[in-house]
């Protein structure tokens, strides 16, 4: 592919940010310059990066190939490519199809339609609180708001703990450091330093959230099961009868963390911004949730989830224009071609979900308006199928798709729609007319920097909004 390598040895940081942007400006600049394919050098190393739906399928169909056929996780040095952050038995590192396939299965049977349903009264609880501060603030920061949420979806529903008021904040605190670490040059570097993790601030996080899921598993070895999403992991069977290894349970309970609180996390404190900025798509919203409350009452089902229609465009309109940037790298261990290019043995590869959104064709815009957070913001174009985007990928492709997609969903659905439920309207404390937006350089996700600080005002519920789109 063509490219550039950047600086001799060291390459080019293409997770390097700025306010205008985001994070990760770098790559998308060499992907506006290069075009879907192009190489440089990362950290020493030669990693092609690739976009586009059709060429990133062809890459991940390399996979699961066997051992020096196609691609795979690993680094370098033969660990896994974030495992020492999520634990390399998470159905992330699994290179072995059988092995992989039954490992997506088990985990798979926490996160079936009825299994998040069983899930939704929590986070209806959770998010009620939640939308009750936000209501008794004068201003309040929406980024904490959701964080403070989907970390206390983490503890209470998907491990399933049993915190004293106190410990909350200790756990919260705990994870977002172990979160941050994503972030951290020594964990995207594609090799490793035997045995650093642990003696880190981002170590002694880990440890503390493996402690508290060991904890929950000898308590559900004790007590039997429970409603928490750690439970039916841990008893989800196979075909044979075979379970989980406690390791396995453990480390695929990380990933659902990872996903149930820092990308919803993220992805609802843009949606925050994004309705803030286009307040029709919010009364929208509020319509059709007031239509939804008349019909089927106030409880969060899956069948308001599933008739949340308009809602559930908005979740999806906000995760096309800021999606995570990247999926994982991936080793090449014998030459590939994709879009006509080779891509070496021995290469890394990375698929780029952010400038495959920028380019699909359904949405394209010359000017880049498409991706604007004010121009290109149209919820409405995925109710209709000649404009509903045709490449759109924000939890992945192929065999490892985030096993956490339908959670993070649910709960982000939960969230706003109670939102819409109890707030009449919000206005943007620090966004005026045409300001340009400014977002944090550094983070997993995109954020807003100033977290989105909002004015929130009440709702009168002793009427219902005409619902019309």
């Amino acid at each position: 592919p063509t490219g550039g390598y950047g600086c001799p040895f060291i390459g080019i940081n293409l997770f390097d940010g700025n306010k205008e942007y985001g994070p990760f400006v770098t790559s998308w600049q060499l992907g506006q310059k290069y075009g879907k394919i192009f190489k440089t050098y990362f950290a020493g190393f030669p990693l092609v990066n690739v976009s586009g739906k059709d060429n990133i399928k062809a890459l991940l169909k390399n996979e699961f190939k066997g051992e020096g056929r196609g691609i795979g996780t690993k680094l370098i040095g033969g660990e896994h490519n974030l495992g020492d952050l999520f634990g390399d038995k998470a159905v992330l590192y699994e290179n072995d199809a059988n092995k992989h396939g039954r490992l997506r299965k088990l985990a798979g049977d926490a996160m079936t339609p009825v299994a998040i349903a069983e899930a939704l009264p929590s986070f209806q609880d959770l998010a009620n609180q939640q939308v009750d501060r936000v209501l008794k603030a004068d201003t309040i920061q929406m980024e904490e708001v959701f964080n403070d949420f989907t970390l206390d979806v983490a503890w209470k529903q998907i491990l399933g703990l049993d915190l004293n008021e106190e410990d909350v904040p200790e756990f919260r605190k705990m994870v977002q450091i172990w979160v941050k670490c994503i972030m951290d040059p020594m964990l995207l570097v594609p090799f490793r330093i035997p045995g650093l993790m642990k003696w880190t601030k981002v170590g002694r996080a880990r440890t503390y959230i493996v402690s508290k899921i060991e904890e929950k598993l000898d308590k559900l070895e004790r007590d039997g099961s429970d409603s928490s999403t750690l439970s039916k992991l841990y008893f989800a069977t196979d075909d044979d009868g075979s379970k989980l290894t406690r390791e396995e349970v453990i480390h695929n309970a990380m990933i659902l963390i990872f996903a149930g609180s820092e990308t919803s996390s993220s992805t609802l404190t843009c949606a925050s911004l994004l309705l803030g900025l286009h307040p029709n798509v919010w009364r929208k919203i509020k319509a059709e949730q007031d239509e939804l409350v008349a019909e089927l009452g106030e409880d969060f089902t899956r069948e308001t989830l599933d008739k949340s229609v308009y809602l559930d465009s908005v979740i999806k309109e906000t995760l096309r224009v800021k999606p995570i940037e990247f999926g994982e790298m991936r080793l090449v261990e014998n030459t590939v071609e994709v879009d006509g290019k080779q891509i070496p043995k021995n290469w890394f590869a990375l698929f780029n979900v952010k400038q495959t959104h920028w380019n699909d064709p359904s949405t394209f815009k010359e000017d880049g308006s498409h991706m604007d957070v004010r121009k290109g913001f149209q919820p409405e174009r995925w109710l209709d199928e000649t404009t509903k985007p045709s490449e759109w990928m924000p939890f992945g492709e192929g065999g490892r798709r985030c096993i956490g997609e339908r959670l993070g969903i649910a709960e982000m659905k939960v969230f706003l729609g109670m939102m819409a439920r109890k707030l009449d309207r919000y206005d943007l404390v620090n966004v005026h007319g045409d300001d340009d937006i400014v977002w944090k350089p550094d983070t997993v996700m995109a954020r807003p920097a100033d977290g989105t600080v909002i004015r929130a005002t009440a709702a009168d519920t002793s009427h219902a909004v005409e619902y019309q789109i």
